[in-house]
């Protein structure tokens, strides 16, 4: 009982610090009046960001560094997917107590093995776009499955180190959210790298007004998601609040990606 009351306070106390400090970030001095130089900035960390990553796509059509970008990024996703599915392959046969297969496959750290290099190697695309929202104060969707997923790994990984440490609850399957969140916002970069048009820049624009407002309320909805299961939800609250403000991350992300795509791809024609 003195634990859990430990706990929630630290949560309560935990989650009004982040809610000021996401607050102050992206509502604070000199942002709440400065929405066209929040735009300009992000417009420029996006530019920066194509540049590196798509090797300066023309309006008329995709470069030959375009096009090795798109296969790049298609390779990634690809080798995500299989590595992916390998883990939510080897999760299930150690969730249904098989032995059919010898006990090194259903390890846990064979599925840690395969996490890694699905979020340091494919993920770096993510990652990149990300953090250079982040650092312009202007979190985009490429933020939340950053740190959703980020998140839902760094919990996996010390429930391997030390697996008495925290408790577990149903994250087993926490390598594998983070899988299949990088695979998905991979496969909207994909889809994205392949309908660059010169209606881009102008819908870039609206989206980060968009994003300025939508992002920060997803970020406090996780937070006082995980604060409300630490304080009210059932056992294991700290498992349970990582996978819940884990999962509200990863898919308000893939969501709002998904949801821009659809947008461009109905815009294009009649801007066309």
């Amino acid at each position: 009982m003195g634990f859990d009351l430990f706990m929630a306070v630290v949560a309560i106390v935990l989650a009004i610090f982040l809610t000021w400090l996401t607050l102050w970030l992206f509502f604070g001095q000199n942002r709440g009046d400065a929405v066209n130089g929040t735009v300009s900035d992000a417009t420029a960390a996006h530019n920066a960001t194509d540049a590196t990553e798509n090797g300066g796509n023309q309006h008329s059509g995709m470069s030959e560094a375009g096009l090795e970008h798109t296969g790049h990024i298609r390779n990634l996703m690809l080798l995500s997917a299989v590595l992916t599915l390998a883990i939510i392959a080897t999760t299930l046969l150690d969730t249904t107590n098989t032995h059919v297969v010898p006990s090194w496959v259903t390890s846990v750290w064979l599925r840690a093995i395969f996490a890694t290099p699905i979020l340091f190697y494919c993920g770096r695309p993510i990652h990149r776009v990300g953090w250079a929202a982040l650092s312009h104060r202007v979190a985009n969707t490429d933020s939340l499955v950053m740190l959703g997923s980020a998140l839902s790994y760094a919990y996996s990984l010390v429930l391997c180190i030390a697996p008495n440490l925290l408790p577990a609850a149903l994250y087993e399957w926490g390598f594998a959210l983070m899988g299949v969140a990088i695979t998905l916002a991979l496969l909207c970069h994909q889809f994205n790298a392949e309908t660059m048009s010169p209606a881009k820049e102008r819908a870039l624009a609206s989206r980060v007004r968009i994003s300025r407002i939508v992002v920060p309320a997803v970020l406090l909805v996780a937070t006082w998601a995980f604060a409300i299961e630490i304080v009210f939800g059932p056992q294991p609250r700290l498992a349970l609040a990582v996978m819940f403000a884990s999962i509200v991350l990863i898919l308000a992300g893939l969501i709002m990606s998904a949801a821009w795509l659809a947008l461009e791809r109905f815009a294009a024609p009649a801007k066309g």
